[in-house]
């Protein structure tokens, strides 16, 4: 085979080389877009991800419904993968997940490592207390023993505002104090305490706002270069937000109307 020739076949078999290989990546494509949503989270935070049981199979919450709508607006299946919060940056940056849904809260640091949807829970630092208290504001809890979880962001501002505070363990042997009438008042998480109104608090204990307080962000969490799947996560929030769906959800885990959200992680991180 002359020089001529021999260059014309091997132009050739590199095009034809390469044609298989976008026949199929895109083959690959196609069939991801069929696979069930690979979702990372750690079920322990209620009433975002939790399960009855460790011995259940079925994933409850507010985050888990909303997910579970997500992937149904994109025609997708949804497997759950169940693993310590520690570990999930790690693996969705390894692309071993394909998003992660742990009641994660939108910070730079996280951005680095990972992108984020659009905000879907805008969290705060709230105060719990009986109806007919007398509380109605941060205020009011001068001179009053508040109950609050060691180590929080509540147990530090209650410390950094002067009030009478009690420690304890756990969220839930904070409310407890409240509902025995051991303290007047908890500063716990916004979404600790919209759950508990839902249960056992409904009817008898008030959600108020602390005002000086700033407001937190929760979203799912992708790798930074699937900037496909990130795309069509926001378009099918936009849509159950524009049918109603994501409102419904809402209201079902925390009682109380959706608020305004913003629209992309970019304006929180701003």
């Amino acid at each position: 085979m002359d020089m001529k020739k021999m260059g014309t076949a091997l132009l050739t078999g590199v095009l034809a080389a390469s044609l298989l290989a976008g026949c199929g990546s895109s083959q690959k494509d196609a069939g991801d877009a069929n696979k069930p949503l690979r979702v990372a989270t750690n079920a322990t935070f209620v009433p975002f991800e939790f399960k009855d049981s460790d011995q259940s199979a079925e994933y409850k919450g507010f985050e888990m419904d909303l997910i579970r709508a997500v992937a149904k607006e994109m025609n997708r299946d949804v497997e759950f993968n169940n693993i310590a919060f520690s570990g999930i940056i790690p693996i969705i940056q390894q692309g071993d997940m394909d998003i992660a849904a742990t009641g994660m809260t939108v910070t730079p640091e996280r951005a680095q490592k990972v992108a984020f949807a659009a905000p879907f829970y805008e969290s705060k630092l709230v105060i719990l207390t009986p109806k007919n208290s007398g509380i109605h504001s941060a205020a009011d809890l001068q001179g009053k023993q508040i109950a609050v979880q060691i180590g929080t962001t509540g147990a530090k501002y209650a410390e950094e505002q002067g009030y009478n505070v009690k420690q304890f363990d756990n969220n839930s042997e904070a409310i407890m104090e409240l509902q025995v009438g051991g303290s007047p008042a908890a500063i716990i998480d916004k979404p600790v305490a919209d759950y508990f109104l839902t249960q056992d608090g409904k009817d008898k204990f008030d959600v108020i706002d602390i005002s000086n307080t700033k407001p937190e962000y929760l979203a799912f969490a992708l790798n930074k270069d699937n900037k496909e799947l990130l795309q069509q996560v926001n378009e099918a929030m936009e849509k159950l937000k524009k049918s109603g769906e994501f409102q419904q959800i809402y209201k079902k885990w925390f009682n109380t109307d959706m608020p305004d959200l913003p629209t992309s992680a970019d304006a929180v991180l701003k």
